[in-house]
């Protein structure tokens, strides 16, 4: 039987909090497993999005993978995009 969006949520956020986790890349045929479904329409997808939002959890939907990651800045990553100018 096809999973809830918030039970998919649910089992995302569960999955990568056990593995200590920020972020994902799921096959297509992986995310068909995980979502207990045989087809995915729009529909779940945007329902799945904002379940996940709820979570502080971004998807995006790619060609070959769906891409999941948390949605918070841990203190130990930096970027430095300035150019050797110093502008952005």
């Amino acid at each position: 039987m096809a999973l809830h969006p918030s039970k998919v949520a649910d089992k995302i956020l569960d999955y990568m909090n056990k593995n200590n986790t920020t972020y994902l890349a799921v096959p297509w045929a992986d995310f068909y497993t995980l979502t207990e479904r045989g087809a995915i329409r729009e529909a779940f997808m945007n329902d799945l999005k904002e379940e996940m939002k709820e979570k502080s959890l971004l998807i995006s939907y790619g060609q070959a993978i769906v891409g999941i990651m948390k949605d918070y800045s841990p203190p130990n990553i930096t970027h430095n995009f300035r150019n050797d100018d110093g502008a952005c």
